[in-house]
């Protein structure tokens, strides 16, 4: 019973110095966004075809895709720059009613096939596109922008984060008159690209290329710094 008692002693003092130590601790948080100009794009790009039975459907949209291939390499795309990204093959039916009421169902097959497709070159954007379509593409889901210097942008979204965050502790020790001390944790994370429109590229407006809006990247850096404060 004594040694129960000692034990339950113990581990309350250790509580109490757990909240005493807790009470003398600053955590901050610090965040910068570095933004600096895309110089590639990914886009999405692909057929969906849709016919009566699966040998069909497979058959056409490999015909389609091949052609789309082709002619995104002759707009100047790297063999290297475009993968597959999506293959779906699903099935479905239209339902229609006669005079009487009687339902007739028709079935079909849907074969979607999509391609990633880098372009280094953002000024051939508009060419890229206009030649998948017109090679047969009828689908697309859109353009990412992106960076090459990501890596160096967060690094320096990172230093930012920081001072930030240092520049915080300092202050709110201050403004309690403690002494900031030790630095005891850090964390750090990285925030998703964003972009912003900001360039128009269309390199031959006058042949009808489609125009396409570049996009500025952002990085954004957090961090959680906590300090022991005396």
């Amino acid at each position: 019973m004594k040694r129960l008692l000692c034990l339950i002693l113990v581990m309350g003092l250790m509580a109490v110095g757990a909240c005493a130590e807790e009470e003398h601790v600053i955590r901050v948080s610090g965040s910068a966004t570095v933004s600096l100009a895309a110089d590639f794009a990914t886009l999405q790009i692909g057929v969906n075809i849709r016919e009566d039975s699966v040998t069909e459907a497979q058959q056409e949209s490999a015909e389609a895709i091949q052609a789309v291939l082709t002619a995104i390499r002759e707009a100047g795309v790297g063999e290297k720059d475009v993968i597959t990204s999506q293959f779906n093959l699903f099935s479905g039916y239209d339902v229609t009613y006669d005079a009487a009421g009687r339902e007739t169902r028709k079935y079909y097959y849907q074969v979607e096939n999509m391609l990633s497709v880098t372009v280094r070159d953002l000024g051939q954007i508009g060419k890229v596109l206009d030649a998948a379509m017109e090679a047969g593409a009828n689908t697309t889901y859109g353009i990412t922008f992106a960076s090459t210097k990501e890596n160096e942008a967060y690094q320096k979204a990172l230093t930012r984060a920081v001072e930030d965050a240092v520049m915080k502790a300092q202050v709110l020790s201050d403004a309690a008159g403690r002494e900031l001390g030790e630095l005891i944790r850090m964390d750090a994370s990285q925030d998703n690209y964003s972009y912003g429109l900001r360039n128009t590229y269309n390199a031959k407006e006058a042949a009808g290329d489609t125009a396409i809006v570049s996009g500025d990247v952002s990085v954004t850096a957090s961090v959680v710094l906590e300090y022991l404060f005396k």
